[in-house]
């Protein structure tokens, strides 16, 4: 039965090749980069092997990171291959003590467990030339792969429910978009603090070498060491949480396969929500429906997550540099962000945008709403990222210009957005997808679509940048109440000159408009 079960999840691995080229070419894309990075680090290892005294602390960061990203990204974030899940055999009377192996062993049929077995053997060659203590190292090696995939398979049962909750999926990505945004400040803050490096690697790696982190990975630098006693230690740590690991996949897995799945409950909504405080006219029914999508569409978070991490982005990088220019172009860029956010809000519909249709909503009643809605949201962002920093600094003869020109900029980015959006959709992840999931197919045509609108916002902005830059140079009060001048009225133009053309391209366009977005195109 196990070997019947572990050929069943072959197959499965081999027909989800067969499913599509682009998903095969996909995946051989992703796999040649990943074995790519696999051939430096094992390169790095090879050469590294003899020239460091940090061999020890480099296997067991390798290993724990492994077995952390196995922890943390799978389980919580982007979701595992379930199709062996347990609770699929709780009509087969299969007996625990051979489902549970059978399906312990099937996770390690997976491309990225493959992968990661081959990576961490790759970098076990950092002792090739301690022959007593390389066959240690691959042990190792091994040893820490099991150990990723167990704690991975473990949390991805007992996360089943949680990820069920729309909520916990939102707050998951939010914080994965976060890491991902702040993550080049994070490495650069590492590589600045490298000459103490060694102030916090081996203490760091002492404490890793004792969880189920690093236990494994620690064994050849305590050989290699003489630590005979840390040795032993970490060799019975190992072992005891690998068996308490499997033991727990086991108890996991037997419990899911009488447990039944988690109900979805319909969140309950009292009152009428952003509805009471908009005009009772189709211009404020669709802005409190823009408003409700743009509270509680994850879709819609990374325009606003960007909001106070651009902020936090700059302020660290002029620190690094000394150069903080970039701080006094926060506003525009927040705006235009937040601006351009609105381009995809018929490809968000889907098949709510049936709504509009059925319902007869004029072009520029539904251009008008949803600007609105976003307009709401940004304009205090934007005015504080104008007015902030020129305060702050001390540079009160900015404030006019750069409130001018952020002001320009979300203006015209709504303007273009309402046209662009009228005119042009594109696939994007589906309502309850998670919101970094790229849809296949088209991906050229999206791409030039949002270079073309984003240009298109640039190209606008000249006649504000121009006094902008020249006030910028002179340092003119005069100048900066200029460009506030030249950024109000330009805005406002482009912006009902966008809501009425965009409008009637709605109006001409809408049955190809639904036609597109129920088909995700």
């Amino acid at each position: 039965m196990v070997a019947h079960i572990l050929k069943l999840k072959l197959r499965l691995l081999g027909n989800g090749f067969k499913r599509s080229i682009g998903q095969l070419i996909g995946v051989i894309i992703g796999g040649v980069y990943a074995l790519g990075m696999i051939t430096m680090l094992t390169i790095f290892a090879v050469v590294s092997a003899g020239e460091t005294t940090i061999a020890s602390e480099i296997s067991i960061i390798t290993g724990s990171l492994a077995v952390l990203g196995w922890a943390i990204i799978p389980p919580l974030l982007t979701g595992v291959d379930l199709t062996l899940e347990p609770s699929r055999f709780v009509h087969f009377g299969i007996p625990q003590k051979t489902l549970g192996p059978a399906l312990v062993l099937s996770g390690f049929i997976s491309v990225p467990a493959i992968l990661t077995i081959i990576g961490l053997i790759g970098a076990s060659l950092i002792w090739r030339l301690e022959v007593a203590i390389l066959p240690v190292a691959v042990l190792a090696a091994l040893a820490t792969a099991v150990m990723a995939i167990l704690v991975c398979q473990y949390l991805t049962i007992m996360s089943t429910a949680l990820r069920a909750k729309r909520r916990f999926r939102e707050l998951t990505f939010a914080l994965l978009f976060l890491v991902l945004i702040c993550f080049g400040p994070i490495i650069s803050s590492v590589a600045s603090a490298a000459q103490s490096m060694m102030d916090w690697l081996a203490p760091l790696t002492n404490v890793l070498s004792y969880t189920p982190l690093g236990a494994a990975a620690a064994l050849p630098g305590a050989l290699a060491s003489g630590n005979y006693a840390k040795f032993a230690i970490c060799l019975v740590l190992a072992i005891v949480y690998l068996g308490g690991l499997y033991l727990l996949v086991n108890k996991a897995t037997a419990e899911a396969t009488v447990t039944p799945p988690p109900e979805q409950r319909a969140a309950k909504q009292s009152g009428l929500g952003f509805f009471k405080f908009v005009p009772a006219t189709p211009t404020g029914a669709v802005a409190a429906r823009a408003l409700t999508y743009w509270f509680k569409d994850p879709r819609y978070a990374i325009g606003v997550l960007l909001v106070p991490v651009l902020p936090l982005i700059f302020w660290f990088s002029g620190n690094q540099s000394g150069d903080y220019t970039m701080m006094f172009l926060i506003g525009p860029i927040i705006g235009i962000l937040l601006g351009f956010s609105i381009s995809a809000d018929i490809s968000y519909d889907n098949t709510a945008f049936a709504l509009h249709i059925l319902t007869g909503v004029h072009g520029k009643a539904d251009r008008a709403g949803r600007a609105a809605a976003c307009f709401t949201l940004s304009i205090i962002p934007v005015l504080l990222a104008a007015i902030l920093p020129g305060a702050i600094s001390g540079q009160s003869w900015r404030i006019a210009g750069d409130l001018g020109l952020s002001l320009a900029a979300l203006l015209i980015a709504l303007g273009v957005a309402s046209l662009a959006s009228a005119r042009y959709t594109y696939a994007v992840p589906l309502p309850g997808d998670n919101p970094m999931k790229t849809p296949p197919g088209n991906g050229v045509r999206v791409a030039l679509t949002q270079l073309g609108t984003v240009g298109s916002m640039a190209v606008l902005l000249i006649p504000v940048l121009i006094p902008y830059v020249i006030g910028w140079i002179q340092k003119s009060a005069a100048l900066g109440l200029v460009t506030l001048a030249v950024g109000l009225i330009l805005g406002m133009t482009l912006l009902v000159v966008g809501i009425i053309v965009g409008g009637k391209w709605y109006e001409k366009r809408a049955p190809e408009l639904m036609q597109a977005v129920m088909l995700n195109k």
